[in-house]
């Protein structure tokens, strides 16, 4: 039973059924893919700002939310936001079981609640997330529609369900182009011991941070930026960042990835840039069930039998990517999906996973270190 002051809100899967909760943060009607993060009660900050989340609704595993409220918008010295993976919240509607109203943290300036409404993005709490989450374990993300009433308003369920069954598949978009950079922008720390280009694809802020705080400068550039233009600023190396969407879409960065190679480029992915490269060596990719995010997903490299804990955030994958001179240096534990591949004889590799973290483990972080070196060794 709602009480008369509280929002009632809607999550409706694109079949018709539906979950009934109470609403926090705007009151509208959205759409998208429904998927879930089993990341803990720490990290919704950096989740909810990660472009890779673009289109996206994304459901929470963990039971609260908001504990320790919202950071303010600060920048560090070299002009790079420091508590959010973007400049706003990416998260397409935020669905938990509940949404702490009273957080408590010496850095917070607003709950989590008061950001939401501030960003005119729709949540839902007050709903079994396990129920829901266990739908899409079981039969795989789901598109549909999110609904925050204002209080007092009776939902039309009907209606509701005629939105959630005209409801595009955000994957049919090029979102990669939506959440890219429009101009380039460049990060330049004191004495720089190398240049790399960044292909923003939708790039983490924690990307830029372990770049720039290696010494690097760091031009990044928007997702359309051809390999000549690229080039044309003389790079030590060119990254190619994570983001939204299916790869297949992104066909000038497929075409850059592939010229990269050709070249021996020194080159770095992360997740969409490591189906990017799978793809410009003349792999495919395909799309996961219920895809892979959270904050404690095992890889293991298949020749050392080394295991890390990562954090991820994607829902498709690769393959067939050895007849481009590529092999997988790393694999995911649970379903052997490929989790990183490397040229067998160029400075190139990628990784599916986030080695910046932000929020997750640290174990990867060495992997910015190798890319360092492989620029040293340049010919």
């Amino acid at each position: 039973m709602l009480y008369k002051k509280e929002r009632p809100a809607i999550l409706m899967f694109q079949d018709g059924r539906y979950f009934q909760g109470i609403g926090f943060g705007a009151t509208k009607i959205v759409t998208g893919e429904f998927v879930f993060n089993t990341m803990t009660g720490a990290g919704y900050l950096e989740t909810l700002t990660d472009p890779s989340y673009w289109g996206q609704i994304v459901v929470m595993t963990h039971p609260l939310v908001g504990n320790y409220g919202v950071s303010p918008w600060e920048k560090d010295e070299y002009g790079i936001t420091k508590y959010f993976e973007s400049d706003s919240i990416k998260v397409t509607g935020y669905v938990v079981n509940e949404c702490c109203k009273h957080p408590s943290h010496y850095q917070s300036v607003k709950t989590l609640d008061e950001f939401l409404t501030e960003q005119d993005v729709p949540g839902i709490e007050w709903i079994d997330t396990r129920a829901v989450t266990k739908i899409l374990r079981e039969e795989g993300v789901q598109v549909g529609a999110l609904a925050v009433y204002e209080s007092g308003e009776k939902p039309d369920i009907d209606d509701l369900k005629q939105v959630a069954a005209e409801a595009e598949d955000p994957n049919l978009r090029n979102l990669a182009s939506e959440v890219s950079t429009k101009v380039v922008n460049v990060y330049k720390p004191s004495n720089p011991i190398g240049k790399v280009v960044l292909l923003d694809m939708g790039a983490k802020l924690n990307i830029l941070r372990n770049l720039v705080y290696r010494g690097l400068e760091i031009i990044v550039v928007p997702y359309n930026y051809t390999y000549k233009q690229i080039m044309s600023y003389n790079p030590d190396g060119v990254f190619i960042s994570n983001g939204p969407g299916d790869p297949a879409i992104c066909k000038n960065a497929i075409e850059v990835s592939s010229k990269l190679i050709e070249q021996s480029i020194p080159a770095m992915g992360i997740c969409l840039g490591n189906q990017i490269l799978a793809l410009g060596a003349g792999g495919s990719s395909y799309k996961l069930k219920y895809g892979h995010r959270g904050g404690n997903k095992t890889v293991i490299n298949p020749q050392s039998q080394k295991c890390y804990i990562t954090s991820q955030n994607h829902g498709f994958c690769v393959k067939d990517f050895e007849k481009g001179g590529f092999e997988e240096i790393l694999r995911n534990i649970d379903d052997e999906s490929n989790e990183g591949i490397e040229h067998k004889t160029k400075p190139i590799f990628a990784v599916q996973f986030h080695p910046e973290a932000c929020p997750g483990p640290l174990d990867s972080l060495y992997l910015f270190d190798k890319f360092v070196e492989n620029m040293r060794l340049r010919p």
